[in-house]
């Protein structure tokens, strides 16, 4: 792979990076901009990344062109699919935390003899 090759894909990974959106659209707008500088690139005599960025812009510049002809609504659901998976991870540490302190607990009392002694006292309270 030459030099130039080499920027080109890291060129593509940076538009990449600012695309909000699911990675099934974000693989067909990335072979959408592949084919557009493969195409410059063989009209042109391309030096450097430099002339890619000049005829395309920044990477940011680009995803940003994307973004403003993309449905709002499927950027919106992408980002509400980032939200919810990342409130059930954190809801799910959060249930494990709390099971492993209950499970300690459960095991020290146990060890001590209270474990026992509160089922007890529970359960004559309980006909009392």
């Amino acid at each position: 792979m030459t030099e130039i090759n080499k920027d080109i894909e890291k060129y593509l990974s940076q538009v990449k990076s600012y695309l909000p959106c699911r990675n099934t659209d974000k693989t067909a707008i990335l072979e959408d901009i592949r084919q557009a500088i493969l195409d410059f690139t063989e009209n042109s005599d391309i030096q450097s990344i430099d002339d890619i960025y000049t005829h395309f812009g920044t990477p940011e510049d680009i995803a940003r062109s994307y973004l403003s002809d993309a449905d709002p609504k499927k950027i919106s659901k992408a980002f509400n699919i980032k939200k919810i998976i990342l409130i059930a991870v954190i809801a799910v540490i959060i249930i494990y935390i709390f099971t492993m302190i209950y499970v300690i607990l459960d095991a020290h009392n146990v060890t001590h003899g209270y474990f026992v002694e509160c089922h007890i006292n529970f359960l004559f309270d309980l006909l009392n």
